[in-house]
């Protein structure tokens, strides 16, 4: 079981306005062995991102979208093909539309695939790929650097992951300060697309947030069924694109950087 959240602070809009947000999210997923090459797991999540436009021109006051609610189904697949190759796929589905639509017209689907080579205890490495539908859009491809370098005592850098079901690519650079403490610096990308209802300024439209957030965080695993981590960061290159249900972009506005912090757990039973 693992969650979390964040508040993302107000930020001003191109030509007027401002926006903060809330977002949350959390997952129930399992893991079964079922031989000695492989591993199958199941994960289902829910998450909501709150969204608070202000303004009097321009974005702001438009208000295209409020509460966006977000489901993910997702299949991890593990295959240990030999001592230093391990091939992984995790097929999902994901559901992500404005409170008020239906959540099946938020629905995409992909995967992300990769392989893994271990070089030594130390070091692996490989190629991974994401490929995903969009809503009203083409498909979405992007490469992905799969890593895990201990290098020196107490550092690693590995592929980072991000709250929820954001796509794109990360990296992660971490510190072991003592047994039960880690700090961790995470920059990625995060690309959100929804369905918006049918009573905003594009009735079955389409919303996306775009943005490249840089977190510097702390963790506590007091032992291997619970960890608690504390962030703080700052969300760069903010772009936000309305579109109506044909899939025509009616408005495209970036975003001042805007400061972040939030939390998350990590509880294995």
């Amino acid at each position: 079981l693992q969650g979390g959240g964040l508040h993302q602070f107000e930020a001003d809009l191109d030509l007027g306005g401002s926006m903060s947000v809330d977002r949350f999210y959390t997952s129930l997923g399992a893991g079964r062995q079922l031989s000695e090459r492989l591993r199958m797991g199941f994960e289902f999540g829910y998450g909501e991102d709150r969204y608070d436009f202000s303004g009097t021109s321009g974005f702001g006051a438009l208000a295209p979208w409020q509460r966006i609610r977000e489901v993910r189904v997702s299949l991890p697949i593990r295959y240990f093909a030999s001592r230093e190759w391990t091939l992984f796929a995790i097929p999902s589905l994901r559901y992500q539309a404005e409170r008020g639509a239906s959540l099946s017209d938020g629905e995409t689907g992909g995967m992300l695939a990769g392989a893994i080579y271990r070089f030594s205890d130390t070091f692996s490495i490989g190629p991974g790929l994401g490929v995903f539908s969009e809503i009203e859009d083409d498909t979405s491809v992007f490469p992905i650097l799969l890593i895990d370098w201990n290098f020196g005592e107490r550092w690693n850098l590995s592929t980072g992951r991000g709250l929820a079901a954001s796509q794109g690519p990360g990296l992660t650079l971490s510190y072991q300060l003592a047994p039960s403490w880690q700090l961790a610096f995470t920059g990625r990308y995060e690309e959100v697309n929804f369905r918006l209802d049918d009573r905003g300024p594009a009735p079955g439209g389409v919303g996306t947030d775009e943005s490249i957030p840089l977190v510097l965080g702390a963790s506590w695993e007091p032992n291997e069924s619970f960890g608690l981590a504390v962030f703080a960061g700052v969300e760069l290159g903010g772009e936000l694109e309305l579109k109506d249900v044909a899939g025509q972009v009616l408005s495209s506005r970036e975003y001042d950087s805007a400061p972040i912090f939030g939390a998350t757990f990590e509880f294995k039973f």
